[in-house]
């Protein structure tokens, strides 16, 4: 199956399926996690002065329902306290039975046990349990999303957003963007952790709950926030769950912690009431864009998270009647309000960027409150952890709820709300956590790690499921799988048949949560959040069935597979030194392989001897020309190989491919390996679309980071099979910021220089020999004094073909300059003006005693050149002046001067047809004029290019300027790999009119 073939979706993430390094330390990432609890699960509230209220130690993590599934765990008894960094600081609680401690974590998970009713025959593992292991395709992790230090405690997403409610200082709910996959927004106003979360696609809604014991309702295409709904009185405690059901206007049921199912209706007649009492500082609601550099800033925090002591000190919230009194001036969070409606400040979020809060305006929040006809008091014994919704065959509909009870209850549901109970499963052998439904059949996720089965038609428990080291708090349902995930950090799939297909450690702590949701471009994901800080996204595939089929999705995977292609590509070590000739020369072989499935025509050609080999693919045009004019060809040049990696500095394996937050990391991936598969994969869409009008040669070379050492002569070797070329293409820098696409126009020129000046002696001794010999380091300091200073380059004649500024350049210039914030003064030294350095000074002594008198000394150099200066003429002065400065010094010592590399500088036409193209192509895609710049820099072989093949040359730079190309953790923002692709697809398309 090749890779162009888009039934390859969910499996092209195979070499992803590691997930990159968790934030616990290598040495401690396998070993077993320490004894203390992190959470413990009461299994009644404390609603009798005969009952002892359990007493709680250790802060809790907690749970919630998502869009496939209703799952979550307890909540502790204290509110206002953020789980700590250090949980170890707390002890166990011995007054605890042991039934309601979690199951301690296990390297080495259980294999799975089932009991088949009636008989709860004990199957032996090793024999040929009902429930076997079978291998299947595992899911491969594609993503990873941080929120930050908070623990995310509930998931939820749509077609436009990933929503993480979590357990933090803010307790926020973080927004992530599908398709850049970068954190965009923080929804505040929650005084407690975020414990549900849920999208009514119909409403357009974000559904929210939290331990403070409010519900909120938020739009789903603006983020602001619409209605904030109270349980009848406050002795409703944390909400855990939530369920939705449609008809009749709608109307939203909610579990609590106070054992009661509330709900509220929509419709018109609706008997919610509006609040009439005043409300506090904690019913405002505030939407936060991320910036850029993924944080907030302090002001919009700062007016966001309202201030003072939460009135949360207990299980229950106290009655108004122990409120305190109100002050004459605010106060935070006890100061009452008016009457009215809240105002909410918020910022305008169809004119907000990631790098601006926008326009704050005024709106309207309705806030209800549920009335006390709309409440089941005491629907269970125990807090009400998981509701879901079941459609009946007749058109009605169930609710069933799960509760730390060990109960399971099936009500039957009215269509404008309220509930009539119709059976329940009872004494189970553990709290229920999590509920999941399928094809009749329910599943129930216990305490202590077990899943049990019915089928709801018969009322008959079919399975039982010894499935987790842990508390099972989240199932998901894909067609006839079941996706479960528990507090031992492990998610397991289930076939049909009840089978485990798939078992793998997904977070380095507890999964909290987990839902499945339609790929962006095709397939499916699998969305795991974590108390680790931690969403993980996993392509799956649909399972095939015969009693489930997959719904018709658009499959378009062209994008992944240019992320399956780029992490093949970046897994291979192809720094280009002659430690890793092999792992060049495979990796060279690799992206042939890459471009011939991708539809070229590829070959590696052999470089000079001693180096790594270049590859040369091409794509034919698809579409057949009318006119006598011929195609055009393009020839984009790039390289595979990549610099030296310090691999104790990254955060991740920098050869393995991983995502975080919106961006991909690894060595290669932004210089210059992403680039070129972009390419290559925009090519690809093109022809497989019959829309590709021009030929596309790729020219890859694996020398460029060691200088491009015999490029030139084997591009001349072969350029017959090259071919004749219109227009070459670059992409092989950043833009100048991060937020403002560019385009370049210019490179500065390069020349390096080793110079040594010697003794022919060996090294002397200061106080023996000095005064006395003649010492190289002094010439070596003349001579480089008469190259250049702090004022300059002294060089004769060196600035007298400086290209002089014009007007129209130094437009651009300042445009730059108000975009980036950096001087226009700056600018024009690093792009217009020549330069000169002093790179490295070393000596023929090896030790750093300070009396030795080096017997050699070698200084190597680079000058940097503009235009209109001539590169051989400033070579020639150059080897001419430092001679004959050496040569006035009347030294005994030997003078040596070798140029060890040049390249001429580059200049586009911004009148070029081409570079008009280009330019048009980047506006299109990311909606802004891009910049015009040049660089500081050198590309050896553009101009070379250039002139070789008497094409003109344009460069587009893909990555931003944080992108780390020879640094530690080197990357590259998903979005700008993926528009780049779109980038180069309009270029091509336009380049047939040119």
């Amino acid at each position: 199956m090749s890779l162009s073939d888009p039934r390859v979706l969910p499996a092209l993430y195979d070499s992803l399926a590691t997930p990159p390094l968790s934030p616990i330390p290598n040495d401690k990432r396998n070993r077993r996690p320490s004894a203390t609890p992190l959470y413990s699960i009461p299994t009644t509230p404390n609603i009798s002065p005969d009952l002892p209220p359990i007493s709680l130690t250790s802060p809790l993590v907690s749970r919630r329902p998502s869009i496939a599934a209703s799952t979550k765990i307890p909540s502790p008894p204290t509110h206002d306290a953020i789980l700590p960094a250090d949980p170890a600081i707390f002890e166990p609680v011995n007054s605890i039975p042991r039934s309601l401690h979690p199951a301690q974590f296990s390297p080495h998970p259980k294999p799975l046990r089932l009991h088949r009713y009636p008989t709860q025959l004990h199957v032996n593992p090793s024999a040929d349990s009902l429930t076997r292991e079978k291998k299947g395709k595992m899911p491969a992790l594609s993503h990873l999303l941080n929120v930050g230090g908070g623990k995310v405690l509930a998931l939820a997403a749509d077609e436009r957003y990933v929503y993480a409610g979590c357990q933090s200082a803010d307790n926020e709910i973080v927004v992530f963007s599908r398709n850049s996959l970068q954190p965009m927004f923080r929804l505040l106003g929650h005084q407690g952790s975020i414990m549900a979360l849920m999208i009514i696609e119909e409403k357009g809604w974000l559904v929210s709950s939290s331990s403070a014991g409010d519900i909120r309702i938020w739009s789903t295409k603006t983020l602001e926030p619409l209605h904030i709904i109270h349980p009848c009185d406050d002795t409703a405690g944390d909400i855990y769950s939530l369920a939705w059901d449609e008809r009749n206007g709608g109307t939203l049921y909610f579990g609590t912690q106070g054992a009661t199912i509330e709900w509220i209706n929509f419709s018109p007649k609706s008997k919610a009431n509006p609040l009439k009492e005043s409300t506090t500082a904690a019913n405002a609601s505030i939407t936060v864009p991320v910036h850029a550099n993924g944080t907030s800033s302090a002001d919009e925090v700062k007016q966001s998270t309202p201030t003072g002591p939460s009135q949360r000190s207990g299980r229950y919230k106290p009655h108004h009647f122990f409120d305190k009194p109100a002050s004459t001036a605010p106060s935070g969070a006890n100061t009452p309000r008016p009457l009215a409606s809240p105002q909410i400040n918020i910022a305008d979020l169809d004119q907000m960027s990631l790098s601006s809060p926008g326009t704050p305006r005024e709106i309207q929040v309705d806030e209800l409150e549920v009335d006390v006809e709309d409440r089941l008091s005491f629907a269970h014994y125990g807090y009400v952890y998981a509701l879901q919704i079941v459609d009946r065959p007749d058109g009605s509909k169930w609710l069933i709820s799960g509760s730390g009870d060990s109960d399971v209850k099936v009500w039957s549901c009215a269509p404008g709300g309220g509930l009539h109970y119709e059976r329940e499963f009872s004494e189970l052998s553990g709290g229920v956590l999590s509920l999941a439904y399928r094809d009749s059949l329910l599943y129930a996720g216990l305490q202590d790690g077990e899943i049990l089965i019915w089928d709801l038609e018969t009322g008959a428990c079919i399975r039982t499921i010894d499935a987790h080291e842990a508390d099972v708090l989240s199932m998901s349902v894909l067609g006839g799988e079941v996706y479960t995930a528990a507090a031992d950090g492990r998610v397991l799939r289930l076939d049909e048949e009840f089978d485990c297909t798939a078992a793998f450690r997904a977070h380095s702590g507890i999964v909290l949560g987990s839902i499945i949701v339609k790929g962006v471009r095709a397939g499916w994901d699998l969305i795991t959040a974590g108390n680790d800080s931690y969403v993980k996204i996993w392509s799956i595939e649909y399972p095939q069935s015969s009693s489930s089929l997959s719904p018709e999705v658009k499959m378009d995977g062209e994008g992944d597979v240019m992320l399956y292609a780029l992490s093949k590509l970046i897994s291979v070590p192809t720094v280009s030194d002659d430690a890793h000739r092999e792992s060049c020369r495979q990796g060279a072989h690799m992206l042939k392989k890459i471009l011939g499935q991708l539809g070229a025509s590829a070959e590696v050609l052999s470089g000079d001897q001693g180096r790594n080999p270049l590859v040369l693919a091409t794509f034919i045009a698809t579409s057949t020309s009318e006119s006598d004019k011929p195609r055009r060809r393009l020839l984009f040049y790039g390289h595979y190989d990549v610099q030296p990696a310090a691999e104790e500095q990254w955060e991740t394996n920098p050869w393995e491919l991983s995502g975080r937050n919106g961006y991909l990391y690894g060595r290669g991936v932004s210089d210059n390996k992403g680039p070129i598969l972009a390419v290559a994969c925009a090519a690809a869409t093109l022809r497989r679309n019959r829309e590709l009008d021009v030929d596309v040669v790729l020219l890859i070379e694996g020398e460029e980071e060691a200088g491009s050492r015999g490029f030139a002569s084997t591009v001349r070797k072969n350029k017959e099979s090259i071919g004749h070329i219109d227009t070459i293409l670059l992409s092989n820098s950043t833009w100048i910021n991060e937020e403002n696409p560019c385009v370049v126009y210019g490179m500065r020129g390069v020349v390096y220089a080793n110079l040594t000046i010697s003794s022919g002696g060996a090294d002397a001794h200061s106080g023996v020999d000095g005064g006395m010999v003649a010492e190289p380091m002094f010439d070596m300091v003349r001579v480089l004094g008469g190259i250049g200073d702090a004022k300059g380059v002294k060089l004769p004649e060196f600035y007298d073909n400086v290209r002089s500024q014009s007007s129209a350049e130094m437009d651009l210039l300042a445009d730059v300059a108000k975009a980036c914030g950096r001087p226009v003064e700056e600018l024009d030294k690093i792009w217009r003006q020549p330069s000169f350095s002093i790179a490295n000074i070393t000596t023929s002594s090896a030790s750093s005693n300070k009396t030795v008198i080096p017997k050699r000394v070698t200084a190597d150099i680079s000058m940097r050149l503009v235009p209109d200066q001539d590169l051989k003429g400033i070579v020639a002065g150059l080897k001419r002046h430092c001679q004959e400065t050496f040569d006035e010094i009347k030294s005994a010592n030997t003078f040596e001067m070798n140029i060890t590399h040049h390249a001429s500088w580059w200049l586009a036409s911004l009148d070029n047809p081409y570079f008009k193209a280009l330019e048009t192509s980047v506006e299109e895609v990311w909606g802004k004029t891009p910049l015009k710049i040049r660089e500081g820099g050198t590309v050896p072989t553009i101009f070379w290019l250039e002139t070789e093949f008497g094409a003109p040359c344009v460069h587009l730079p893909l990555g931003q300027a944080s992108d780390a190309g020879h640094l530690a953790n080197e990357r590259m923002r998903l979005l700008n790999l993926r528009n780049g692709k779109r980038v180069v697809e309009l270029y091509l398309m336009k380049l047939a009119s040119v």
